[in-house]
């Protein structure tokens, strides 16, 4: 298999994949910047403590551009480090929940019509079943449906093998994804606040990972929270949902990606392909490079390596793709 194809499906899967591995790279690099600044901040203020304020950031902001102010005092002085780490929480948690949702969105609106899009979307998001909100196995019914025997046979068999694949724990890890996502709302509508429904989220996860084995590879820490108070956060289950959103995503791409709406996207994908570059239309006669010239086909067009070559070019050949 070359090694350059793809573990996913789906454009959006592949795209969100790299957001989030950059997204955590870039709040790491914050992460650990400002613990350095802040600590040093701290330890100059001890020393000299008869400086004013504005001179310690004098001292430690002099000669760089700023794009905007920093309080000091608020950000250095008076904030202990578990307070940023609140912030770090919550940065995390609306970063994986922002591409979570786009990613939806993005793979609905390939899949399905347009009265259907933005409820699908929606239910991609929970593993509940009710009148308004039938949860994800209505929109993998939905895409099931109409079934591509090429996708099922050729693409399914190498995308449900990927380690991230958590179908058989998909409830599990959406009622934890639903958990950080009433967080992320309760921040934006409601003042952080804990409310009832975020309570008998916490409850459920902790019912799951209470069974043997867990459904998690790791489990969550699960700070105590107090209905009308504020939501507190650990880190550390934060990073952890950014693995569950992950995983949720390459699970959904390999269970949508048998939908026959898939394999015309795949198609639409290798045409476009084509058609910016004749020597994708012009192939070696000799049997090897042929071949050869077919994976560099479907590596450039990010299409997952298929269970048999010989079928799949028979199809690209059906399609005059070829």
């Amino acid at each position: 298999m070359a090694s350059s194809k793809p573990a996913f499906f789906f454009s959006a899967t592949q795209s969100v994949d790299d957001r989030l591995g950059a997204a955590f790279t870039f709040i790491w690099a914050n992460y650990a910047g400002l613990r350095e600044f802040w600590w040093q901040v701290r330890g100059f203020k001890e020393q000299f403590p008869e400086l004013h304020i504005k001179e310690v950031e004098k001292k430690f902001l002099s000669g760089l551009p700023m794009p905007g102010g920093i309080d000091f005092k608020k950000a250095f002085l008076n904030s202990d480090w578990a307070a940023h780490e609140q912030e770090f929480s919550k940065w995390l948690i609306f970063e994986c929940c922002t591409l979570y949702e786009g990613w939806a969105e993005k793979v609905c609106h390939d899949l399905f019509s347009k009265s259907k899009r933005d409820s699908h979307a929606k239910s991609l998001q929970f593993p509940f079943v009710d009148a308004t909100n039938p949860g994800y196995k209505s929109v993998i019914t939905d895409a099931n449906s109409q079934i591509s025997t090429l996708m099922k046979q050729e693409l399914l068999p190498t995308l449900k093998t990927s380690k991230l694949n958590c179908w058989g724990q998909m409830d599990a890890h959406l009622t934890a994804y639903s958990y950080f996502k009433k967080c992320r709302n309760s921040i934006i509508h409601s003042d952080g606040l804990c409310t009832q429904s975020i309570l008998d989220l916490q409850v459920k996860i902790a019912l799951e990972q209470s069974k043997q084995p867990s459904p998690f590879k790791n489990n969550f820490s699960l700070p105590v929270q107090v209905l009308n108070q504020k939501i507190t956060f650990d880190l550390r289950d934060c990073i952890l949902f950014g693995t569950i959103a992950r995983k949720l995503i390459c699970t959904l791409d390999a269970a949508l990606s048998v939908a026959s709406k898939s394999e015309v996207v795949m198609e639409n994908r290798l045409r476009n392909l084509s058609s910016k570059n004749d020597k994708w239309k012009n192939l070696p006669s000799d049997p090897l490079r042929y071949e050869q010239r077919i994976h560099r086909m479907l590596s450039a067009a990010k299409i997952p390596e298929p269970q048999n070559l010989v079928n799949f070019i028979g199809w690209m050949k059906g399609k005059k793709l070829i």
